[in-house]
């Protein structure tokens, strides 16, 4: 597979998962994001991405989980180590263009990385 893929190995998927990020991971905030991040047991970074009805209809939710799947599927490699992501948006995402989103998205990401 490509380097540029993002294979099932590369997401959470389960429940559990997203649910044990959130109790026990470290929250790392910005003004439209929130990340739990915590130690994976996997190989590679994992990324979850959850969106909720309250930032907008069905159209604007899955473009901004396009436009994190897509900044993680480019820059997976620069967090060292192993690490579970959860993404959340929050409410004004819609509002953003994707080129602020990405802004917002380096922000976060930088952020995780030097933890």
């Amino acid at each position: 597979m490509s380097n540029f893929s993002l294979p099932k190995d590369v997401r959470l998927r389960k429940r559990v998962e997203f649910v044990t990020l959130s109790q026990h991971g470290r929250k790392i905030r910005n003004s439209h994001f929130i990340a739990a991040v915590s130690k994976g047991t996997e190989k590679n970074n994992r990324i979850g991405i959850t969106v909720s009805k309250k930032v907008g209809n069905a159209v604007a939710r899955n473009r901004i989980k396009r436009l994190v799947r897509e900044f993680f599927r480019h820059r997976k490699d620069f967090i060292s180590g192993t690490n579970d992501i959860s993404i959340i948006g929050r409410k004004g995402l819609t509002t953003l263009s994707n080129k602020q989103i990405n802004e917002k998205l380096n922000n976060l990401f930088e952020k995780i990385a030097s933890t």
